[in-house]
């Protein structure tokens, strides 16, 4: 039970920094996609930096999951139903 809960709290953690994450990419996918448009940045750092930005949602995606599965884990050695 008790590393359930620590991984219930470890997995939200990471799911929180994952999100954080996510959002400075996109911050930084819009400040470079205006670079480019204003023709200060080339075409490899828009791409590199639209990888990046995909890549960090994909992990964020992930780390929604797993934290989803570990209090799906908890709330089973709890002995809840689903929901």
């Amino acid at each position: 039970l008790a590393a359930a809960t620590a991984r219930v709290k470890a997995s939200q953690a990471q799911r929180e920094a994952m999100a954080r994450h996510a959002a400075l990419a996109r911050d930084t996918r819009g400040f470079i996609d205006k670079a480019f448009r204003l023709g200060e940045a080339d075409w490899p750092t828009r791409l590199r930096v639209e990888l990046e930005a995909v890549q960090a949602e994909r992990q964020w995606a992930r780390a929604r999951i797993d934290a989803a599965a570990a209090i799906s884990t908890l709330r089973q050695a709890l002995g809840l139903l689903p929901q």
